[in-house]
């Protein structure tokens, strides 16, 4: 999948249903999307687009991992 359109359906996804988590937008991404993403490339995509922005942290347990934190990503206001 390009970049340009799962910008497209992040921004589409997050004006939906507000402010997510990392690993709920990748859910997201592999569960509407035939090849669906990478964690690296996901990553690379919030970071660098302007019209995304993080707005903090929310704390995930896993079984075997224990806890570890996630961005919480949302949308600038000009978008």
């Amino acid at each position: 999948m390009g970049t340009k359109k799962m910008r497209i359906k992040i921004i589409k996804f997050l004006k939906e249903n507000g402010p997510q988590a990392t690993n709920i937008i990748m859910d997201h991404i592999n569960d509407t999307t035939r090849m669906g993403t990478t964690p690296n490339e996901l990553g690379n995509v919030l970071a660098r687009d302007k019209r995304l922005v993080k707005i903090g942290r929310s704390v995930k347990s896993g079984v075997l991992s224990g806890q570890y934190e996630v961005c919480v990503w949302g949308l600038a206001e000009n978008c």
